[in-house]
């Protein structure tokens, strides 16, 4: 933390010294705060990436509501397993793929979004097959510890036969892989394995909840106010603050860091340099003033 603002790290505390659209345009860039509720989710799936590879490999299946942070995870562990460019001496790598099911009704699609994930040339000429080789041999190649695969769900908007020839090319890159894969999902999300038994039980089940007025909220709205570049302390976790959080946000994780982020740069607009209830409240409808293309709206 900062010596002369204590409530920020030493990084934030730089961006206090900023012309201010520079500083009220920071506050929209994108950051992950470390939790409880995603911490352990990361570690489990760091733990299935490097143990030696099993002949079972198996999964977590993450569901939550719209907003909840499941994309938020997705990227922090992508941005964890860097890409390692090639050397001389080692192949380049790629340690973690994530492609979406949305809209993805056949396997060749599956193996399409697969080959894009690896960044790999599309060839519209290829057959199903073929692309299905090239994807896994791709993936050997990378060094592919661990496939991302979001909107789990979108499973459930296909035919039963659909379903089915879907999931079982998920299981098909796990079990030629020995990789595990790390689902994510709505409310729905778990229904969609359904029609695999022998895949439903390779997977974990974790949730993503909405938050709530507890140790969880309070921990994580410290961290994330010590990297808003406000000059005071706003006590985001104190329990006047969080009640009022919640109540406005109805605890939905995406809202709550959109709110906090107009309301921070209303305080700096307006001179207060810390949220309040009312700037919070205000935050709703209020956006702005400051054209965060670097001039004065």
């Amino acid at each position: 933390m900062s010596s002369a603002y204590p409530h920020l790290t030493e990084a934030t505390a730089q961006l206090l010294e900023l012309p201010t659209c520079e500083r009220i345009r920071s506050l929209f860039v994108d950051r992950f705060v470390y939790h409880e509720q995603v911490t352990d989710l990361i570690k489990h799936c760091e733990f299935m990436m490097y143990r030696p590879r099993g002949i079972r490999p198996t999964g977590i299946l993450v569901s939550g509501a719209s907003n909840a942070g499941k994309t938020a995870l997705a990227s922090a562990l992508e941005r964890r397993c860097k890409i390692r460019e090639a050397t001389p001496e080692h192949p380049a790598s790629k340690p973690v793929a994530h492609f979406s099911m949305s809209d993805a009704r056949e396997a060749k699609e599956i193996f399409t979004r697969f080959l894009k994930s690896l960044d790999a040339p599309q060839m519209s000429s290829m057959t199903g097959s073929q692309r299905r080789l090239r994807a896994l041999r791709l993936a050997e190649e990378a060094d592919l510890r661990l496939l991302i695969i979001d909107e789990i769900q979108d499973v459930l908007s296909s035919t039963p036969r659909q379903q089915a020839l879907a999931l079982l090319a998920i299981k098909d890159i796990m079990n030629s892989l020995k990789i595990p894969v790390l689902a994510l999902g709505t409310e729905d999300a778990r229904n969609a394995l359904e029609a695999d038994q022998h895949l439903k039980r390779r997977f974990q089940f974790r949730e993503l909840p909405s938050w709530r007025c507890d140790d969880y909220l309070r921990h994580f709205l410290e961290a994330y106010e010590s990297t808003l570049p406000l000059k005071k302390r706003s006590n985001l976790g104190s329990l006047r603050m969080m009640k009022v959080i919640v109540k406005e946000s109805e605890g939905v994780l995406g809202v709550i860091v959109e709110r906090l982020q107009r309301a921070a740069a209303l305080a700096i607009e307006g001179g207060q340099e810390q949220i309040t209830a009312e700037l919070f409240e205000r935050a709703r409808f209020e956006i702005p003033g400051t054209d965060l293309s670097g001039e004065a709206a």
